[in-house]
């Protein structure tokens, strides 16, 4: 593939990306990236950096710290060259973002992130903690080798530590007895032997090796002669441990060894990673979205990336069905900064980036992209020529294929008005029979009229305000540029006869196609203004449906928020609890062992415990809304819907719930809406209106008592045709359990009974079943 791309600027792109890229590799790796044509490819790569943003935007960016550049030490382990602590420990640090990696992954998984396009790499990740638990082993965090790395080391240097405290000890005896003769009270190392600074005029007279002088000679650095032999032995069994050391490494050089490829496809990934999620932050940073790739070039709102986004102007580059635009229009109105827009996005797109685009837009893959862009309008300000011009003019002529795009600046330009224009309009005539796609700018208005006769090209313009006399840099396809030169001079103050005598010339140069081309123009800024009008009210619906969502987005996460704190309530209260069920615990046991039962403390631990029950949610009406008779209402308390029958008091209401007639506080009914007149058919007697519990109570009640409430509460329950109940009787003395018990056995309208569940009393409550 043939792309301009130093014409189009991407090395800068590249430069920018390299600072988001967190491995050396990595930004090594930034500098060859390049432009594909391979469309599957380029959308696999897009589909990646996609998710890698949307990674980034709801967690975070993978991790790359301690990827280090390991490749001379893979090529090192190949060929069995002992490998050195510094490099096995980048070995380590390898191993140690790979562990980071797959924590990574898990807290993605949990919060159901889609990374299916990158999953692949994160699966093809070997695990070597084997190798990284042989190398800790022998090497510590401070790239020490461990005493114990082998028996041998552990031997070899248990002997240094002898034979360094011997010395020692000699050197500070010397320390004192030859004081007289030292310029200082140090010993210090020369030639990798212990030595003392002795002055210089008793250098004959102290016994031992002078290894050294100081630079003015009046301290030599001599080994005492009784030290020497302990030296030598110290040098020798540092030796020692040297070669120790190095038959460990070799080892652990052979361990590498085995698993070179592991490490080799680890580190590739690491860096494939690397540009993956560089590319993702830049576009996070700047906003870029993910183009589709079609047989269109669609670009909505396309900026030019290398603007500052403070400054830059979005433009619609849509081609439609033309395959060819020709932009007319003043000198710094922005019509190469169009062209560049288009060249550059199209090579960043085919290169996997990400490209600053509103969603839903469309480009082609293009088999190659020429550029001929005049420097005096351009990005960098610099010169051209007429003969630079042709020259890349005949090089783009030459090497152009089908499915090119070609962008050329200036059509034409740098010599004689005519001639150029024939000129633009030849090469134009010749591009357009090839089926390639082109964007050119050019000042000849023959060019316009051109524009107009065929059927896959259009005319475009950059806007000018002639009111603040500033380009808008909005690009307008379909509209004819003009110069607006006659309107300018005149806003810039020259003579109104001057400039109306040159309006008055210019009129008689007008053709009829000219006064064509002109209707033309004001019928387009007719509907260019329909259209922004039609934007302006999409805008305003799409900006109140994501206000609308993200209300929808805050009311969610405050209703997460509450049920959390609703959950450490809920929490903290069944602590309480548990610790008010552990005290009346304690006051039965210390009651039991009393010689005296008191019966009136009995009853107050009892109303102790419903206390500690007794805390049922309360559901609070939302509305305000009259109850009458026939109105559809929620039963709060049971968050069950029913019909009012009638009212019975000030404040309470009969109230029908299915086959269950209950007896109801207004405050306690949630308006639904108007039911319906009539009263639901029962084929059996009138019902009695009972409480809407089903269960019963009987802690605190007698024996008696508590039989004859049960034998009332089973014949409510057998006529409001119930299945079952739930009979609270306690643990206690198992009195009033026997009893139920006893009754569930001899009633024949009871199918079954049992104790509670877990979760439902346990032995405390017996459940009936009836027939």
């Amino acid at each position: 593939m043939i792309a301009d791309i130093n014409k189009l600027e991407f090395d800068k792109i590249k430069d920018l990306l390299r600072n988001y890229a967190v491995t050396d590799l990595g930004k090594t790796l930034v500098k060859k990236l390049s432009p594909k044509t391979n469309k599957s490819t380029i959308d696999k790569e897009l589909s990646e950096v996609e998710t890698a943003k949307i990674m980034i935007i709801r967690f975070d960016s993978t991790p790359l710290t301690g990827v280090l550049d390991i490749n001379s030490v893979i090529r090192k382990a190949v060929i069995e060259s002992v490998l050195t602590v510094e490099e096995l420990m980048k070995i380590v640090s390898h191993q140690e973002a790979i562990q980071r990696t797959n924590q990574y992954i898990k807290k993605i998984k949990a919060l159901e992130i889609e990374i299916t396009s990158l999953e692949e790499y994160y699966q093809r990740l070997e695990n070597l903690s084997d190798l990284k638990s042989k190398i800790d082993q022998v090497i510590d965090k401070k790239g020490e080798v461990y005493d114990n790395a082998s028996p041998s080391l552990a031997s070899i240097r248990k002997k240094i530590k002898t034979i360094e405290d011997r010395i020692d000890t000699k050197m500070a005896s010397l320390l004192k007895s030859e004081a007289n003769k030292l310029s200082d009270s140090i010993i210090t190392i020369r030639n990798n032997r212990l030595v003392l600074p002795v002055k210089a005029e008793f250098k004959n007279s102290f016994k031992g090796v002078i290894h050294d002088q100081s630079a003015s000679k009046e301290t030599v650095f001599i080994e005492p002669l009784s030290c020497s032999n302990l030296n030598n032995q110290l040098q020798s069994l540092l030796l020692d441990e040297e070669s120790e050391i190095e038959k460990i490494l070799r080892k652990l050089t052979a361990s590498v060894n085995k698993k070179t490829d592991e490490l080799k496809s680890n580190l590739d990934i690491f860096t494939y990673l690397d540009i993956v999620f560089a590319k993702a932050i830049y576009a996070v940073e700047f906003n870029f979205t993910r183009p589709k790739l079609t047989d269109k070039i669609k670009l909505i709102n396309a900026k030019h990336p290398l603007i500052d986004p403070e400054e830059v102007v979005g433009n619609n580059i849509i081609f439609g069905n033309y395959h060819h635009i020709i932009i007319t229009g003043p000198n710094t109105g922005g019509k190469t900064v169009a062209l560049k827009t288009l060249g550059l996005l199209a090579i960043m797109a085919q290169s996997g980036f990400l490209i600053p685009v509103n969603d839903n837009s469309e480009i082609v893959v293009f088999e190659n992209i020429f550029a001929d862009i005049g420097d005096e309008q351009s990005i960098e300000q610099s010169l051209s020529t007429f003969s630079s011009h042709i020259g890349n003019i005949i090089r783009i002529l030459d090497n152009v294929s089908d499915n090119s795009l070609v962008l050329l600046d200036e059509i034409g330009s740098g010599t004689d008005p005519k001639e150029g224009a024939s000129l633009a309009i030849s090469i134009m005539e010749y591009i357009r029979k090839l089926k390639i796609y082109s964007m050119v700018t050019t000042h000849y208005p023959e060019l316009k009229t051109y524009a107009y006769n065929l059927v896959n090209t259009v005319n475009a313009s950059v806007e000018f305000d002639l009111d603040s006399l500033q380009p808008t840099y909005k690009l307008k396809i379909g509209v004819p540029g003009s110069s607006n030169a006659i309107s300018i001079a005149r806003r810039l103050g020259l003579n109104d006869e001057v400039c109306k005598h040159a309006e008055n010339v210019s009129l008689s140069f007008d053709t009829d196609v000219t006064k064509l081309i002109n209707k033309l123009e004001n019928q387009s800024k007719n509907l260019e203004a329909e259209i922004n009008e039609y934007e302006n009210k999409n805008d305003v619906l799409e900006k109140k449906s994501r206000e609308l969502e993200e209300l929808k987005q805050k009311q969610k996460q405050e209703q997460n928020q509450l049920l959390k704190k609703l959950k450490l309530e809920n929490t903290e209260k069944q602590k309480q609890a548990l610790e008010e069920v552990n005290s009346l615990i304690e006051e039965l046991d210390e009651l039991k062992s009393q010689a005296e039962f008191k019966e009136h403390k009995l009853a107050k631990i009892k109303h102790k415990s419903k206390n500690v029950i007794d805390d049922e949610t309360k559901y609070e009406k939302t509305s305000d809304h009259k109850i009458t008779i026939g109105d559809r209402v929620k039963v709060l308390p049971y968050q069950r819907n029913g019909i009012v029958n009638k009212k019975l008091k000030a404040n309470e209401y009969e109230v029908q719930m299915g086959v269950l007639t209950i007896t109801a506080k207004e405050d306690d009914l949630e308006y639904l809406g108007k039911g319906k007149t009539e009263k639901p058919k029962i084929k059996s007697q009138p019902l009695k209106t009972i409480t809407p519990k089903v269960e019963l109570d009987l802690h605190g009640k007698r024996y008696v008592e508590a039989m004859e409430e049960l034998d009332k509460f089973v014949d409510d329950c057998l006529l409001s045709n119930l299945e079952f109940a739930y009979i609270v009787h306690g643990i206690g003395t198992q009195a009033l359990k026997k009893g139920v018990e006893k009754f569930a056995k001899e009633n024949p309208q009871i199918k079954n009974y049992r104790s509670g569940g877990e979760h439902e009393g346990g032995k405390g409550v017996t459940i009936i079943y009836f027939k």
